[in-house]
């Protein structure tokens, strides 16, 4: 992992300055800007999904080809409404679905997987602390969001998507022992900013190329009202949209 790597780089520098420059009256400077930029990259590695940084997600497709991933539901009031348009367009995507909403809308859960879409794990909670997690208690988080599903579909999701796009050193371990592949994206809608639906739309098709895992929500009326300008724009352009496991060229469900 790259954590480990320039952790190690970070503890030689460290050491070495402090050898250089302890009789200049500068060591407490050196240290402390060493120590200062370690925390900024660890920082930038813990929130950018990308840098692949505490683990390896999978950030971009092996095809020429793009997938639509969705975050954050069900939602009865959204989730159907996309569900609707995909059908009208006969696009298959990701849902990347939250535990306890699953519980709470199974029937939503079991629509998108009767639909031909694929259901990954976002955690259970979701919590906005879900990072400050101990071990066991993340363990237990994701463990419990796949249980939900399994009993839904039938099926358990392999797919798992870090709420918030943040990782710490303890996922690498928890997704090692539940066997489950992180994966992240390569164009962000940004619609949780969105105050309407052309904003998504710009946002997307600016920065639009193949291969591009594309994050979405499913629990936003923007999202919603944007998803059929979205699609057609892929298709005038001649991207194929992809379900995601074709894109990445892995299975999405554990078959054991």
């Amino acid at each position: 992992m790259k954590h480990n790597i320039v952790t190690f780089i970070a503890i030689t520098i460290f050491a070495l300055s402090g050898i250089v420059f302890w009789e200049t009256g500068f060591v407490e400077y050196v240290l402390s800007a060493i120590a200062l930029l370690y925390l900024a990259l660890t920082a930038y590695g813990s929130a950018k999904i990308q840098s692949n940084y505490f683990l390896t997600s999978i950030n971009y497709g092996k095809r020429k080809s793009v997938a639509l991933t969705f975050d954050d539901g069900p939602d009865p009031e959204t989730t159907p409404r996309i569900l609707a348009t995909l059908r009208e367009k006969n696009i298959k995507a990701t849902f990347f679905v939250i535990g306890k909403k699953a519980a709470a809308y199974p029937g939503l859960v079991q629509q998108i997987q009767d639909e031909g879409h694929i259901v990954g794990n976002h955690s259970f909670t979701h919590h906005y602390l879900i990072g400050f997690f101990s071990t066991q208690k993340l363990k237990n988080d994701l463990a419990h969001c796949n249980e939900v599903i399994r009993d839904i579909i039938g099926k358990t999701p392999v797919f798992f998507r870090p709420p918030f796009g943040v990782t710490n050193p303890r996922y690498a371990g928890v997704l090692s022992q539940l066997q489950l592949n992180s994966i992240g994206w390569s164009l962000r809608s940004m619609d949780t900013r969105a105050k309407n639906k052309y904003q998504i739309i710009n946002n997307v098709i600016t920065r639009l190329k193949a291969r591009d895992i594309i994050l979405l929500h499913d629990n936003l009326r923007p999202t919603a009202d944007a998803l059929d300008d979205l699609i057609e724009h892929c298709l005038q352009k001649g991207i194929k949209i992809v379900p995601l496991s074709d894109l990445i060229q892995k299975e999405p469900y554990d078959h054991n």
